[in-house]
């Protein structure tokens, strides 16, 4: 791609005193006609992000907008362009017009997700989700429920052999299927299992991690779990993430101990758990497909 086709473009996120954030749809004859996008466009010469930030809101929206800080920066390809979008946090004390397009529409964040966007803001989009849906955060990583349309991205990992070595074979399709139903089953019965863990920075779904009830002969207990996407290994997301959970095990969940089954073999979720603290207090054999394999029991007490 040459560098004539990128093109730099400055979006605002407004957001009313009431939470809600602004969307625009965009118009019939215009490239993505009914998808959702943030308000702004592109920088022309001569212009700061800002300044078009500021001019593109006042021709579209018939407001004048306060640009602050960059909430995110991304870049995407199209096929025959490739877009710069900034998202700056922006104020306003105009109510916006539709003056160009198609619809406007004041949101919730969490519920950002439900509209069609443009494909060059979906990394925006699944970074405010994750913000606005986090059940626990971290100083990278934000843990929020899994939903169904993460399925595509539990298949990068549940998927990969290597990942999933510890079953013994990677998860079909209709294995992703069931594996995220259940955890949706279980928010339900439970209030929590599985969280998707999103990166702050970047918006990217790395794996999943949380407390979860584990039934060990019969006993249901406390724990903390753990799959990532093998791209993530070794910078620390996962003992991150997993401390975040235990954390919140004896924390709002009210824990007096977490636990940890694992596989002796698993030597990568091993240290994960021994750097949390736990130790070895036992093993049971699970079965899995008709195979008999043994586990671990990894054990953290509450500190006094």
């Amino acid at each position: 791609m040459s560098e004539d086709k990128v093109v730099d473009v400055a979006v605002g996120v407004l957001i009313r005193e009431d939470g809600r954030v602004l969307l625009a749809s965009r118009p019939e004859g215009k490239p993505w006609a009914g998808y959702w996008e943030f308000p702004g466009g592109k920088v022309e010469a001569g212009e700061t992000k800002q300044q078009a930030l500021v001019r593109e809101c006042r021709e579209e929206l018939g407001i004048t907008v306060v640009p602050g800080s960059v909430y995110y920066e991304v870049t995407h390809t199209y096929p025959d362009i490739t877009i710069h979008l900034t998202l700056f946090n922006c104020t306003t004390q105009d109510e916006p017009q539709r003056l160009e397009h198609s619809e406007l529409a004041w949101i919730l964040p969490q519920n950002v997700t439900a509209y069609d966007f443009c494909p060059a803001d979906k990394a925006i989009v699944a970074k405010i989700a994750a913000q606005a849906n986090a059940k626990i955060k971290t100083e990278r990583l934000y843990l929020r429920e899994l939903t169904p349309g993460d399925e595509a991205e539990l298949k990068t990992f549940l998927q990969d052999e290597k990942v999933m070595y510890a079953w013994e074979a990677p998860f079909t399709d209709a294995e992703v299927t069931a594996w995220l139903t259940e955890n949706l089953r279980r928010y339900k019965a439970d209030g929590f299992s599985f969280y998707a863990v999103i990166e702050k920075c970047s918006g990217k779904f790395l794996g999943v991690c949380g407390p979860l009830i584990e039934t060990i002969n019969g006993e249901r207990r406390m724990g903390v779990a753990y799959i990532f996407n093998k791209a993530c290994w070794g910078k620390g997301y996962a003992t991150e993430a997993a401390q975040a959970s235990v954390n919140h095990a004896f924390g709002a969940l009210g824990a007096e101990e977490v636990i940890a089954e694992i596989r002796p073999e698993n030597k990568k979720s091993r240290r994960v758990a021994e750097r949390l603290g736990m130790a070895i207090n036992g093993s049971f054999v699970k079965t899995y497909k008709g195979k008999e394999m043994p586990h671990l029991i990894y054990v953290l007490k509450k500190p006094q």
